[in-house]
């Protein structure tokens, strides 16, 4: 996902409307895995252009993923994270 198109998503998960926060939510869902969504992620937090709010989001959801999937809880279990987002 490209940065911009990630930034919407971002933006949505902030709404008020409902349908349109658990869609962006499932969004998130869905790429949080893929190569690069890490960078992608830390690449919003750091652009000064960006909305403050989606930064603050941005911050909060690689906080969390990090937090939740970087160290498996079991040690026979592979890293989530990809390689290359480490």
């Amino acid at each position: 996902m490209d940065l911009p198109t990630l930034a919407a998503v971002l933006q949505a998960a902030l709404s008020p409307n409902q349908e349109q926060r658990k869609a962006a939510e499932q969004s998130l869902d869905q790429i949080q895995f893929t190569p690069q969504h890490l960078v992608r992620v830390l690449q919003i937090i750091v652009d000064n252009n960006c909305d403050t709010a989606v930064r603050q989001f941005a911050s909060i959801h690689f906080k969390n993923f990090i937090a939740k999937n970087w160290s498996p809880h079991d040690t026979d279990e592979p890293s989530k994270i990809a390689h290359s987002d480490k």
